[in-house]
């Protein structure tokens, strides 16, 4: 579409005289038309999350906000993403498949929009990604170029020559904890699966044993999320100390006199050898052993102690 502006004789003159090129009264004439202060920002990740398909597919999803465009301009985006484990390894994902999005219909108010960064991977990448993770947390940055197209004439857009920039603002980094990286992207390709492990204190009965051992398991996660194997450990060791001693005081010793919940009691005390081999495993971490101390406690030993304690935990609370 070709625009014509025409300024009569004298007009045209005084702007000459003024110094002022007729292609500035042209571009000043255009932008009467258009709303002030346009803008393209992209301040938050809202959400990462693994796809099934042909190939597995890693999305990325951003919040983008835009206003004051001309009717019909449009934008390619471009997202590149960096991956850094928690123990500092870094991983270039490198550039998402581009995003071509419209980002006005007519309306001058800004208005939010979502934009979804793929990236298709193949096996030989998750294995290289997930051995970088070496099951703890990642950090998520990403960087966002875009190409305008049909929205430099807008007022207040500077350098209309360079089409090609970033947001005015685009979002920080984003921690992606270890069980939303099982849950959001590995279970939905197949790859593993997450179990959620709740302890709420019991409904009656509730003693400051119990409340301690809530607060050292929930010290021991955190520990987890740090990556702290040892004092997660230890934290756990301190919780089953306490569970171990957890029992119906009295259990009649003829079963076949034995009231329901002592029945299901004695169900349950058969868990003292378990939680007793827990206890000694967990006491290896902490052990002033010199043989012991050398020992490379990992995550999965962590988890291992968590989870095993939890799950007794949750057995003990529901019969008090």
């Amino acid at each position: 579409m070709k625009t014509s502006i025409y300024l009569p004789d004298e007009m045209a003159q005084q702007a000459r005289d003024r110094g002022i090129s007729l292609s500035e009264v042209t571009q000043a004439a255009l932008r009467g038309a258009m709303p002030d202060n346009a803008f393209v920002t992209v301040p938050e990740i809202s959400d990462v999350r693994g796809i099934h398909g042909v190939e597995p597919v890693l999305q990325i999803s951003l919040s983008a906000m835009t206003g004051g465009l001309p009717d019909g301009a449009s934008a390619m985006f471009l997202v590149n993403a960096l991956l850094q484990a928690d123990r500092g390894h870094m991983i270039d994902m490198g550039t998402a498949e581009p995003l071509l999005k419209q980002l006005s219909y007519g309306r001058p108010e800004p208005h939010k929009f979502p934009l979804y960064a793929r990236w298709r991977l193949s096996a030989a990448a998750i294995e290289r990604l997930e051995q970088a993770r070496a099951g703890g947390n990642f950090m998520l940055q990403v960087t966002i170029e875009y190409g305008l197209m049909g929205g430099t004439a807008a007022p207040n857009w500077r350098q209309p020559h360079r089409p090609i920039r970033g947001p005015s603002d685009q979002p920080t980094q984003k921690i992606i904890r270890a069980h939303d990286w099982v849950q959001n992207v590995l279970e939905p390709w197949q790859q593993a699966t997450a179990v959620s492990l709740v302890l709420p204190l019991p409904q009656a009965a509730t003693t400051d044993e119990h409340r301690t051992i809530v607060a050292r398991l929930a010290s021991a996660r955190h520990d987890i999320d740090d990556g702290q194997w040892k004092p997660s450990i230890s934290a756990t060791r301190e919780a089953v100390e306490l569970l171990r001693r957890m029992r119906l005081a009295v259990i009649n010793t003829k079963a076949q006199d034995r009231t329901l919940a002592e029945r299901e009691g004695a169900i349950l005390d058969r868990l003292a050898d378990f939680a007793q081999a827990l206890f000694d495993f967990d006491s290896a971490a902490s052990h002033p052993d010199p043989h012991l101390r050398d020992i490379a406690w990992n995550r999965e030993n962590a988890v291992l102690a968590l989870g095993a304690a939890v799950s007794v935990a949750q057995a003990v609370f529901a019969h008090p």
